[in-house]
């Protein structure tokens, strides 16, 4: 099933639908690493999905940058606007009970940062027993023995069984950089920043019989096996640096060594996250910006880069606005090339040396993908009663497609008018479209039709269909805001070592394709029906509203099971930097979780 997700990978070159959970956030503060230099603070706006290693979405997971947390819908969507990060450095942590914690680490593009992870399942691979000797095996060679001596997380001796999940991810993988934690961003023994080319990557996971999390015993260790790839046979070192991966800070750091023996690495660690056996390089930035013979910018064009003793490509994707950008190996001479949508070479250059620690922008690469692959479908969305709709979006995705990214939304104009661009590697393909009304509450609903040119005109189609979830907002006088559709309604446990994070939090979020956005959490739910005047915090146009700032009251009409509705009013007032509002607020959303 992996194989029809057209996923877009993430190299050191790291780059940078329907939009259901959205938060503008706090600033991200990576650790200080010598030499590093991440640049000033800055906002970015970032949106992505997260998969599981059979290509389905992963909802409910809990999605961090810096300060600020949102969820994951059902489509395994998540948004996040005006994000303050560095301007060299963003770190976006996913986790959610059942896997193995995911993250990204990427140089922000001024566009739509696109993020993509795929999250490992938490399944065992085998059982081990406390005080001997023992060797969890997978069948490609790799191997982890332990002496048998463990503790909890408290440093505590640990006795019992312990349950082992052991994950190899090979440099051919195609998911590698999605499967992968943070980057190859790396601070080798020295403190110096550098960027890597791995040799093979290992996850071990240890949890005891009641479920705690342990680690290797003070003062032990244990062996582990990583075989090579056969392309890298003949390239791999005899010797080669052994990297941990730092989840606080996201970035790799160099712990010992692995030796070559046979067609593996071997090496000692006296713990356990991700591992890694890679070669180091001093890192520059590069960016780089794609565009047609027009001039017009090209997003979601896949941009590859490798050294030239490389034996795999790894890429990144344009964001909106055509421009990749990301952490690459400096001093030597690298093969990029351009990809079309249909996963044709459409350019090829020798890039490089670039110098180390510098930022270096190229110039702007010029492709011309075929038009055959291109459609541009317009029409016109009409009221129920045949009027033009004057506030509304549009939606739009092939027929039978795995590949969530293609996936397209705008809004219409004052007379309803849209158009959306997008591709296709067949002739006559079949689109699914809906469209939406959000000033009278009404939709198309789905409908499938057939592109039978490439400017494809669907004509007027009326939304007059209800809407069975809304969310709708005003702000001092100004005109009412409406969310319509799939929205996020979770009532959720938490997992956290903070003595301050509820066990319980509702939350309600959406961001239509189109803009408007809604999220609003309420901590210390108790799953009932109730008001409340605290431990609140809504993100809306107006900006970010929590107790500190606002007297608001929050009524919970309604809290159904899951499939049945949450209903809740707002009213009260708000300050910030631009003085006093009104707010006032209504919701009517399906609970989800």
């Amino acid at each position: 099933m992996r194989n029809i997700y057209l996923l877009f990978l993430l190299f050191t070159l790291i780059i940078s639908c329907k939009n259901e959970s959205f938060l503008e956030i706090g600033e991200e503060t990576p650790t200080p690493q010598a030499n590093y230099n991440f640049g000033n603070s800055t906002q970015k706006n970032f949106q992505g999905i997260v998969l599981d290693t059979n290509g389905l979405p992963v909802s409910g997971a809990t999605v961090t940058i810096g300060t600020g947390t949102v969820t994951t819908n059902n489509k395994g969507v998540f948004t996040f606007k005006n994000a303050s990060v560095k301007e060299n450095f963003a770190h976006i942590k996913v986790t959610k009970p059942g896997y193995v914690n995911a993250s990204r680490v990427l140089v922000p593009t001024n566009g739509l940062n696109n993020v993509n992870i795929m999250m490992i399942p938490a399944t065992a691979t085998a059982n081990v027993t406390t005080g001997s000797v023992s060797t969890v095996s997978l069948s490609n060679g790799t191997k982890v023995k332990f002496d048998g001596s463990f503790k909890d997380a408290n440093g505590n001796p640990y006795s019992g069984n312990v349950s082992v999940t052991v994950f190899h991810l090979a440099p051919s993988d195609k998911y590698l950089n999605e499967l992968m934690p943070g980057s190859f961003l790396a601070t080798n023994s020295a403190g110096s920043p550098r960027v890597m080319e791995t040799f093979g990557m290992l996850h071990v996971q240890l949890t005891g019989s009641s479920g705690q999390n342990l680690q290797i015993a003070n003062g032990h260790t244990a062996e582990i096996t990583v075989p090579v790839d056969a392309s890298q046979t003949s390239s791999s070192p005899a010797t080669i640096p052994l990297w941990s991966f730092n989840e606080n800070t996201g970035i790799w750091q160099e712990e010992g060594s692995a030796t070559k023996i046979g067609n593996a690495y071997v090496g000692t660690v006296s713990h356990f996250s991700w591992w890694n056996c890679d070669a180091q390089f001093e890192q520059a930035t590069m960016k780089v910006t794609v565009k047609n013979s027009t001039g017009q910018v090209l997003p979601n064009i896949r941009v590859t880069l490798k050294r030239m003793s490389q034996s795999y490509e790894t890429y990144g994707v344009t964001d909106n606005v055509g421009t990749v950008s990301g952490i690459v190996p400096a001093g030597e001479t690298l093969i990029l090339k351009v990809y079309d949508a249909c996963n044709s070479v459409i350019y090829t250059a020798n890039v490089g040396p670039f110098p180390s620690g510098v930022i270096t922008t190229l110039p702007d690469i010029i492709v011309n993908p075929s038009s055959s692959i291109s459609y541009t479908i317009q029409g016109s969305l009409k009221t129920c009663a045949n009027a033009n709709v004057t506030d509304g979006y549009v939606q739009l995705k092939p027929v039978g497609t795995t590949n969530y990214f293609q996936y397209m939304s705008v809004p219409v104009d004052a007379n309803g008018n849209f158009t959306l661009t997008t591709y296709s590697c067949t002739a006559n393909p079949q689109f699914i479209f809906e469209g939406f009304d959000t000033v009278n509450f009404q939709s198309t609903n789905q409908m499938t039709f057939t592109a039978t040119s490439n400017n494809f005109n669907i004509g007027n189609i009326i939304a007059c269909n209800a809407v069975s979830e809304f969310i709708s907002y005003k702000i001092d006088n100004q005109p009412v805001t409406s969310i319509l559709g799939s929205i996020n309604g979770e009532w959720t446990g938490l997992t956290s070592t903070s003595p301050n994070t509820p066990a319980k939090q509702l939350r309600i979020g959406s961001m239509s394709p189109a803009g408007p956005f809604f999220y609003y959490t309420q901590k210390n739910m108790l799953g009932v029906a109730a008001s409340f005047t605290s431990d609140y915090m809504f993100e809306v146009s107006g900006g970010a509203i929590t107790p500190s700032n606002g007297n608001l009251v929050i009524d919970i009409s309604s809290f159904g099971a899951v499939g049945d509705y949450i209903d809740f009013t707002v009213n009260g007032t708000f300050t910030n930097s631009s003085g006093n509002h009104t707010f006032t607020a209504t919701g009517h959303v399906k609970r989800d979780l």
